[in-house]
């Protein structure tokens, strides 16, 4: 007869083993094979049933093509930008910055305890100077080469 399942004993086990191992890491300086992005989350609470539907259904498709040994760049970020966590943010008394990144760091620990799996060295926030920096950077490209320009639409 089968031991009765003890998901608080399992379960980190398998998450540390696919932390430790880098499961979901790919190499984006070798070749690749597929780049898998799912939206990016608004972090402006806790994960619910909504967010399973969506990133479940990723994270099979991410295991499915590693099971067909392709290489998949598969990505993790937050949009972190919006009037939904400022909102929250302000009806609590805290910055929005302080709770936009509260929350990212409790949404991440809630998308490893589900088991699904990010390559979380390429994890990116649009709040983060950086990231806004490297927009404007590439917007001011194109707009010197012609492919961002303002005019009129119907």
């Amino acid at each position: 007869m089968a031991l009765p399942y003890d998901p608080q004993q399992v379960e980190p086990r398998w998450q540390e083993f696919w932390a430790r191992e880098a499961f979901a890491a790919v190499d984006t300086a070798g070749e690749k094979d597929l780049y898998m992005l799912m939206m990016f989350p608004y972090p402006s609470g806790d994960l619910h049933v909504g967010h399973g539907r969506n990133y479940i259904l990723g994270d099979c498709l991410f295991r499915m093509f590693l099971m067909q040994g392709r290489k998949v760049l598969n990505p993790m970020g937050w949009d972190a930008f919006g009037l939904p966590a400022e909102n929250a943010a302000i009806k609590r008394n805290i910055h929005p910055h302080e709770w936009t990144v509260a929350n990212i760091g409790r949404m991440k620990d809630q998308f490893r305890r589900w088991g699904i799996l990010y390559d979380w060295s390429k994890e990116i926030a649009s709040c983060e100077p950086e990231y806004y920096r490297w927009n404007q950077w590439l917007f001011n490209r194109m707009l010197e080469k012609g492919l961002a320009y303002r005019g009129k639409s119907p």
